[in-house]
């Protein structure tokens, strides 16, 4: 059965969704719509509203924070995804933590600080979140948000967090003790995107992975799916107009960047996303008077270094079917449309 897009929005809608069709999320203040596979949005507020351990992954641009932010910012996505799954209803508070300020274990509890030309142990923020946390608990659902688990400066940080992230009590520095059981603990990180970001990755500590008990990843919307969400936003833009052949092949070309990227090529690239396209698409509407070549250049193929030009140049060949003549002012024989 084909996959089709429902809001968030309309409960009717919502319900009738299912479990792989795609939910429109509104979007945070300033941002833009998300969406996200069903099964995975309920899995993940089961998580949070049942005060486990979760690691949300993917690589960079799968939405992975926006997806946290729009749960946390906007409480009406929270609320109806509770209210479907029959969840008591209850805020969701989050408290971000930074995991790359940590350079030493000991400072997740606290770090040397100065004051008046002297200097003492100032409690973490980590330790400060978590005594929120816990006031919290009774009036809403509390969460700790561990961004960027990978960017740590070691793997002992991560080790260090095994102490705090407990099922039980935490006992803290001075004897002061936090009800960690009513508390959940939330990490993004690029580990299931390792191929395209080792080198940029400390080890995910084997202790620490086995402590997260809901392990979802975030990855990319294969085409059909892309193809669907362009399609169902185009609809509502009564300013943006663009036929179903371009938009298959502006994913296709976003496709195949990816996978370039996956093989180590194309790193200059940055990952395309939905509204790269329609970045994409709307100059192409606007200003038909420039080459598909030169849009893909301003849009997805943006600031792409010398020697990724070159590749850039085939890519977009294959997937357009053109024959691009690249000059180094960049320009190309031919047009599409």
């Amino acid at each position: 059965m084909a996959k089709q897009v429902f809001q968030i929005s309309n409960e009717k809608e919502y319900k009738k969704a299912g479990a792989e069709d795609l939910i429109e999320l509104l979007p945070s203040p300033g941002g833009n719509p998300l969406f996200i596979m069903k099964w995975i949005l309920e899995s993940l507020v089961y998580g949070m509203v049942s005060h486990e351990f979760i690691h949300l992954s993917g690589p960079t641009g799968s939405a992975k924070t926006s997806l946290i932010e729009a749960l946390y910012r906007v409480p009406d996505n929270f609320d109806a995804i509770c209210r479907a799954t029959g969840f008591a209803q209850k805020a969701l508070k989050i408290f971000p933590i930074e995991m790359a300020i940590y350079e030493t274990p000991g400072e997740l509890y606290q770090r040397r600080a100065l004051q008046g030309g002297t200097t003492y142990d100032e409690v973490s923020r980590l330790v400060q979140s978590l005594e929120e946390a816990e006031a919290e608990i009774d009036k809403a659902y509390p969460v700790i948000w561990l961004r960027e688990m990978g960017r740590v400066h070691s793997s002992s940080v991560q080790g260090g967090l095994l102490d705090l992230m407990a099922k039980g009590d935490i006992l803290l520095p001075g004897g002061k003790t936090i009800r960690g059981e009513s508390i959940c603990w939330i990490s993004d990180s690029n580990y299931q995107a390792e191929t395209e970001s080792t080198h940029t990755l400390v080890t995910l500590d084997d202790a620490l992975k086995r402590r997260f008990s809901v392990n979802l990843t975030l990855d990319y919307l294969p085409a059909e799916l892309e193809v669907l969400v362009l399609q169902h936003l185009i609809r509502r833009d009564r300013q943006l107009d663009a036929n179903k052949d371009l938009i298959v092949k502006v994913v296709a070309l976003g496709q195949e960047i990816r996978r370039l990227r996956s093989e180590g090529k194309l790193q200059s690239v940055p990952p395309p996303s939905i509204y790269g396209y329609l970045a994409f698409l709307r100059m192409a509407h606007v200003m038909p008077h420039l080459s598909m070549y030169q849009i893909a250049l301003s849009t997805l193929m943006g600031n792409a270094s010398l020697e990724d030009r070159k590749l850039n140049t085939g890519v977009f060949n294959q997937v357009f079917g053109l024959k691009v003549v690249e000059d180094e002012n960049l320009t190309m024989q031919g047009n599409l449309f």
